[in-house]
């Protein structure tokens, strides 16, 4: 592929990955707005199970040729294991732990926080595959950690509850409810655990990609853990949970979310990666992630970055920065030593 193609279709996909929080919150508020019997059709539940499912049929349509019986019988009892308990945590756990997030907390906070992946990265990386981090990377790692740490220490400004309503924290459970908007840095903390998980099911995924095709890993993520979910939302608040998920307000926004959004995005990022991305094109396109989804939320919610989140943020970004100049200082070493290729032709 093109290397220009190829970089395109990587940062169309790192555009609509940061624009995805700050959509999934203006959705939010806009199911206030269409209120039914006085709820919000657009409550966290009902947009986890109906965009996941939107997303995990719309996949199952593309990649429906993996999904056959001489394919799925290839993959063993303990590779499907394996999997199950990875769709357990990046499928189920972690995306609700985000969505809930983004209820209790502004979506700048959620971005930044989330970035508590590049440490993690190196430390699972390290713990799970011996992998040593460059030390411009190490250090990156840790000057992004004490950025996070800063938006965690510095005073922050409390969502007032009506804005808490707004973005459709409801969770089926008035004591549940009543916890989570009284947790003190809730959505922080939410977004920690939500990273966390997300980059142990990545560092698994290294090893399981090698024996599940793509197509059968991303439709069972979303089929099975829509179906996971459901299965706990009903034996914990009951069937009257989803009384609103027939709403076609609901339906309407979740085709918006679950195919543009969802499956858009994943399929411009493995357009990019497998159309031969450099290390250097991913690590300046993810960069740019936190910069980007902080402007989208100033766009789309009006959000301005209070004190520590421009401080912790600022910090986040050198950390960022400090790591890719490691990046890009080991590429052009190994570019030196790399022997010349004779002219191949445009």
């Amino acid at each position: 592929m093109d290397t220009k193609r190829t970089v395109f279709w990587l940062w169309i996909s790192i555009i609509i990955f940061a624009a995805s929080n700050s959509v999934v919150a203006k959705i939010g508020q806009l199911g206030t707005m269409h209120p039914i019997n006085g709820r919000n059709p657009i409550s966290f539940c009902n947009l986890f199970f109906a965009g996941n499912l939107v997303a995990g049929i719309t996949l199952l349509l593309i990649y429906h040729k993996d999904w056959q019986f001489s394919v799925l019988r290839q993959i063993s009892f303990k590779v499907w294991c394996s999997m199950l308990l990875m769709i357990f945590a990046s499928g189920v756990i972690a995306p609700a732990f985000f969505f809930l997030a983004l209820m209790m907390t502004e979506v700048t906070n959620v971005v930044l926080i989330s970035t508590l992946d590049v440490p993690l990265s190196l430390i699972f990386a390290f713990l799970m595959f011996r992998e040593r981090p460059g030390g411009f990377g190490a250090l990156g790692a840790l000057v992004a950690t004490l950025g996070i740490v800063a938006i965690f220490a510095l005073e922050q400004p409390p969502m007032e509850h009506e804005m808490m309503t707004m973005k459709m924290l409801n969770v089926g459970n008035p004591a549940v409810n009543q916890f989570l908007q009284n947790l003190p840095k809730g959505g922080e903390i939410l977004t920690g655990i939500a990273t966390l998980l997300g980059v142990i099911a990545v560092q698994m995924s290294r090893k399981l990609l090698e024996a599940v095709p793509i197509g059968i890993f991303s439709v069972a993520r979303m089929i099975v853990g829509v179906i996971l979910f459901a299965i706990i939302a009903l034996a914990v608040f009951g069937p009257d949970h989803f009384d609103d998920l027939v709403s076609p307000f609901l339906w309407v926004w979740m085709l918006v979310y679950g195919a543009l959004i969802i499956v858009f995005g994943q399929i411009t990022w493995f357009k990019g990666i497998k159309g031969g991305a450099s290390s250097t094109d991913i690590s300046v396109a993810t960069a740019i992630t936190p910069i980007a989804g902080t402007l989208f939320a100033f766009l789309i919610l009006g959000e301005v970055p209070n004190k520590a989140q421009i401080i912790g943020g600022g910090i986040i970004i050198l950390g960022i920065a400090i790591s890719l100049f490691g990046s890009l200082r080991a590429q052009r070493r190994e570019l030196k030593h790399e022997k010349p290729t004779s002219f191949s032709g445009v």
